[in-house]
């Protein structure tokens, strides 16, 4: 009996070690799972060059959304990532693709509408022939309708995304935000653009301050390209274009072109005096100019009921240029869906607000002016400093044979399009003198001159900036 319990004693001694070695060996495995957990989280955590020094691999799913987000076109690192990439590589001009940058192309009514659509697909198809050799055929026949520069196979991007066209620019044009006066997109969406994304904009509302505008570029590196044209011409050219028969345009059939306030009650003068306004141009001038457009459009009790258009044809040359002079220097266009009116003060405003937001990014922000009259002056040469300022002038991705071959082209889409209607042209020697007697009227009109003395003052301004700048980056060329 004795042997008997002594055995069992030991076998119960020999039970008990066994369940704590095994609790032991749980407690390690436990804490090697916890060590290796918080190794994976740690390195996560750490900085990326701390990373590469350790051995343990990111999450598989970190890094598809790592390649995910760099195949992906609307994709922008927040401000804080481009900061510390310009610590790390100095964010030269050297070291940046061309496709690092967002390019926005704006223009107004008779300062290029064809023109800039036409320089629009000259970059797209200056890149399908460098990348996409083989497609090239397909790209221009217009079987493949895209615009978005991403391979989706490779998530290489070969292109700018191009946005804005023919029939639609990329932001809705004449209209802005009531609270911000920024820019706005169509269904009130944010304006905003993006790295690798061209933007071609029709008359865009910059009412905003230029801090605002800074959270809108959200590239962090942005080429603005304003096509301007001298005041006095572009009005002229406007009222000639519109008074044809029959007219181009639908909407001179339904215009007010008297009214001056946008939607939210405010006028017109009201956004652009705090950039544009002088002692002699204030409310009260364009107040003056409003009434002058008032006793000319349907004042007449024969012309009580005539339309815009009527106007213009039954006025007599003076008056109509008056009356349409008056409509693109104070009208805001909501008479006519935002389709027309204004653009004389917006592109003098936004000439100011482009300059200003340039001093308060100086290294972000880029800006090329050019003119409808350097295009007619020489076509290929400004095409030439178009796609340099675009690509780059020292970018040997794009040669500088293809860009000739491009300019060189555009000299002759201009030709063709002094036979359209969009070019309005003086052929005999009368019309020229006549048009020529109607702008010496304008220079010396108390109710016109003044703006649109200031507003060739600021283009020939930023014109000037312009190739000064072009001429210290060694782009400008001559055919």
């Amino acid at each position: 009996m004795k042997i008997s319990r002594s055995r069992k004693c030991a076998a119960m001694m020999l039970a008990l070690a066994l369940l704590v070695v095994m609790a032991t060996l749980l407690i390690v495995v436990n804490s090697r799972n916890s060590l290796s957990k918080l190794s994976t989280e740690n390195y996560i955590s750490k900085p990326h060059h701390q990373r590469n020094e350790e051995k343990i691999a990111p999450p598989i799913s970190q890094f598809n959304q790592l390649t995910q987000n760099y195949a992906d076109a609307t994709y922008n690192p927040p401000k804080e990532d481009w900061k510390k990439r310009k610590k790390q590589k100095d964010d030269n001009e050297k070291e940046l693709h061309y496709h690092d940058y967002a390019i926005f192309i704006v223009m107004y009514h008779k300062t290029g509408f064809v023109l800039t659509r036409q320089l629009k697909l000259a970059v797209s198809q200056l890149e399908i022939e460098t990348h996409r050799p083989d497609e090239k055929n397909e790209y221009n026949d217009m079987k493949k309708l895209t615009s978005y520069g991403i391979d989706l196979k490779t998530g290489e991007r070969f292109a700018f995304d191009t946005i804005g066209g023919w029939t639609k620019s990329a932001f809705a044009p004449r209209r802005h935000f009531s609270e911000t006066h920024c820019p706005r997109g169509y269904r009130s969406t944010p304006f905003q653009i993006k790295r690798g994304q061209l933007y071609l904009q029709e008359s865009p509302d910059f009412f905003c301050d230029v801090k605002e505008l800074e959270t809108s570029i959200l590239a962090r590196k942005a080429k603005i390209i304003h096509f301007v044209r001298n005041p006095f011409d572009m009005v002229m050219s406007n009222y000639l274009y519109h008074s044809q028969k029959p007219t181009p345009e639908e909407w001179v059939h339904r215009d007010d072109p008297c009214h001056a306030m946008y939607d939210d009650g405010k006028t017109l003068a009201s956004n652009v005096l705090p950039s544009i306004g002088t002692d002699e141009i204030n409310e009260e001038y364009f107040s003056n100019i409003i009434k002058m457009c008032r006793s000319l459009f349907q004042s007449k009790p024969s012309m009580r009921n005539s339309t815009f258009y009527e106007h213009l044809l039954e006025l007599d040359a003076w008056d109509g240029l008056r009356l349409a002079t008056a409509q693109m220097i104070a009208a805001s266009g909501d008479a006519n869906n935002y389709l027309a009116g204004g653009d004389v003060a917006r592109m003098a405003n936004n000439i100011v607000k482009f300059k200003e937001l340039q001093s308060y990014m100086p290294s972000d922000v880029e800006v090329l002016t050019l003119s409808t009259e350097e295009f007619i002056k020489s076509a290929g040469n400004s095409t030439m400093k178009f796609l340099d300022f675009v690509f780059g002038a020292n970018n040997t991705i794009i040669s500088r044979e293809k860009r000739w071959e491009a300019a060189l082209s555009q000299q002759k889409n201009l030709d063709k399009a002094f036979d359209s209607p969009h070019v309005t042209q003086s052929s005999t020697t009368e019309e020229k003198e006549n048009k020529e007697q109607l702008k010496e009227l304008l220079h010396s009109d108390k109710d016109l001159a003044p703006i649109l003395k200031l507003t060739e003052s600021l283009v020939n301004e930023a014109l000037s900036a312009s190739t000064s700048s072009a001429k210290a980056k060694d782009v400008y060329v001559k055919i």
